[in-house]
């Protein structure tokens, strides 16, 4: 690293702003971590209800049991032994149905299995929660054919809102027939609150980068430091080009600390099972053949790239607004107020380009997951991917402009 790189570095660290960045990231993943802590509740084996960690220490060994490839074989005899106990009397209240002791005791157990079961073979208007109980075990074996009928039942309603064409219909179809099968089991619950919380931390990350580095050019004009920086030797060319870089590293340090502690704290807690299990068993319908880490490396991607792009953005404007505040207004009313844009029912195209807002690129993991493709001259490809190019492209089109931006400054 070059000194001038270094000076920067230095610069933007000994501001108060840089540390309260730290602590709110750090803040702000023990927060999010302890709300999915606490919100964790299953059925005890004594029929009582366990909350927070001795619910989640029980989950996770009952799914650890589940945990292997999703054969016909298991999930029939899951649908035999849930229906075995339904006939035996002494497992049955007043009113026929399951006593909450016999299902804490030997049904509960199953359960991520039923849930998979039922929502393959429920109705496309709705989810029957006592399919479990009359389904004939033999009919599991068109699992994973219910499961095609239920994508093609998406991809024809209106319920998409998207009017999918012929085209469309065939590349998804062709996406979920790729996914390998059986599907991978494991306990996900851990991964799966990971991804609950990334949208909010994304947008966390992306406020305090904004907050750092809006002073990279704004200050330099604010302090009137900009005519000793620009007349200096290499004030025009070295000076800026270490900004630039100095900004990456900070931008890049604060996501590596605040998706690191959020991830490693959740797991921590939950467990880190499951990284190797099919995304199918967090969105069923999912239309990607990824396992679940898989996954969360496209979603970590996605979500720090749409960060970086807050940070290339802040630095232009940085580069064309006289004052810091200014900067961190306009990156706070980009990132909150688009949010807010309600989809457009008769312009795709106006949602193509809303998504491609970091406001949007942040629900990272629902982009994965989800039946959204843009048409790039004869050739589809799902929108995830195109966020990734779009954020890369635009990054490396905005720094020159802050370069320029800045070298061409006027001083007064």
């Amino acid at each position: 690293m070059d000194i001038l790189t270094r000076f920067e570095l230095r610069k933007i660290m000994r501001r108060k702003s840089f540390y309260a960045g730290i602590v709110i990231l750090i803040v702000a993943a023990l927060f999010l971590s302890i709300i999915l802590v606490a919100n964790i509740q299953t059925t005890g084996k004594d029929g009582k209800f366990l909350n927070g960690m001795a619910a989640i220490q029980l989950e996770r060994e009952y799914n650890r049991q589940l945990a292997g490839p999703l054969t016909i074989e298991k999930m029939e005899a899951a649908v035999k032994r849930h229906q075995n106990l339904l006939r035996d009397p002494e497992n049955l209240d007043d009113k026929g149905e399951m006593t909450v002791e016999a299902n804490a005791k030997y049904d509960v157990k199953d359960n991520q299995i039923q849930f998979l079961i039922t929502d393959a073979f429920s109705p496309a208007s709705g989810y029957d929660f006592y399919l479990i109980n009359k389904i004939n075990p033999e009919d599991v074996k068109e699992f994973y054919q219910k499961r095609m009928e239920k994508v093609q039942g998406f991809l024809n309603s209106n319920e998409s809102g998207n009017n999918y064409t012929v085209k469309e219909k065939a590349f998804f179809t062709k996406m979920n027939e790729e996914i390998p099968v059986p599907f991978q089991m494991n306990y996900v619950t851990g991964w799966k609150n990971v991804f609950e919380n990334l949208p909010s931390l994304f947008l966390i990350i992306a406020f305090v980068i904004a907050v750092c580095l809006a002073p990279v050019f704004a200050g330099e004009y604010q302090k009137g430091t900009d005519s000793i920086v620009l007349s200096t030797r290499y004030g025009r060319s070295k000076a800026i080009a270490a900004k630039l870089k100095a900004s990456f590293i900070i931008s890049v340090g604060l996501i590596v600390l605040a998706i690191g502690v959020y991830t490693f704290l959740i797991l921590g807690v939950f467990g880190f099972d499951g990284a190797n299990a099919s995304v199918q068993m967090i969105r069923f319908l999912a239309p990607v053949p990824y396992t679940v880490m898989q996954t969360y490396m496209w979603a970590v991607l996605i979500g720090s790239l749409a960060c970086l792009l807050v940070g290339a953005l802040t630095l232009w404007l940085s580069s064309r607004m006289g004052n810091s505040f200014s900067v961190i207004i306009a990156v706070g009313i980009l990132l909150v107020g688009t949010q807010f844009i309600p989809e457009n029912k008769n312009s795709r195209l106006f949602n193509y380009l809303i998504d491609l807002l970091p406001g949007n690129m942040f629900y990272s993991f629902s982009k994965i997951t989800g039946y959204e493709v843009f048409h790039i001259g004869w050739k589809l490809i799902p929108e995830y991917k195109i966020m990734v190019g779009f954020s890369v492209i635009t990054i490396t089109l905005l720094l020159p402009f802050s370069y320029r931006a800045f070298k061409k400054h006027q001083v007064v």
